[in-house]
């Protein structure tokens, strides 16, 4: 059978860079108001104009919705009301959270295992089934070990 391919299309990268550059020019703009009228209020001229600070507010906000829908598609987002492709678009950041839970299981102490042990069984007479070493009666039929 074939591995489904679990990469984030091109289009949706490139989507989500341009929705943050969209937002760093954003920030950029809406930042130069607060930096003109503190140069204007030091030489008592008059005030600067607000537009390029709505200009870069309203850049911050369509930047931000780029880069939702870039980085989790039109259903991942909820853009588009459709369960199948929401779980198809944000299938790769369910596979890492998974993957990340998966490692940190791994990394405790209390679920590790040491494979290099033998382990000790003890088989029923009754049954011949095999049980472990701390059992005192037979999983399989109850007999005393």
């Amino acid at each position: 059978m074939k591995q489904p391919n679990r990469d984030i299309p091109e289009n949706r990268k490139t989507l989500y860079y341009v929705g943050m550059g969209l937002i760093i020019l954003g920030i950029i703009l809406f930042l130069s108001v607060f930096f003109s009228s503190f140069g204007a209020m030091t030489n008592f001229g008059q005030p600067p104009s607000m537009l390029p600070g709505l200009i870069g507010f309203v850049l911050i906000m369509i930047g931000t919705a780029l880069r939702t829908i870039g980085a989790r598609g039109l259903a991942g987002s909820g853009v588009i009301l459709d369960p199948q492709k929401a779980k198809h678009d944000l299938e790769p950041y369910a596979r890492a959270a998974g993957g990340l839970l998966k490692d940190v299981i791994e990394e405790t102490d209390d679920n590790k295992t040491d494979d290099n042990q033998p382990q000790v069984k003890l088989r029923c007479r009754n049954c011949q089934s095999l049980n472990d070493e701390t059992a005192n009666y037979c999983q399989n039929c109850g007999q005393p070990l």
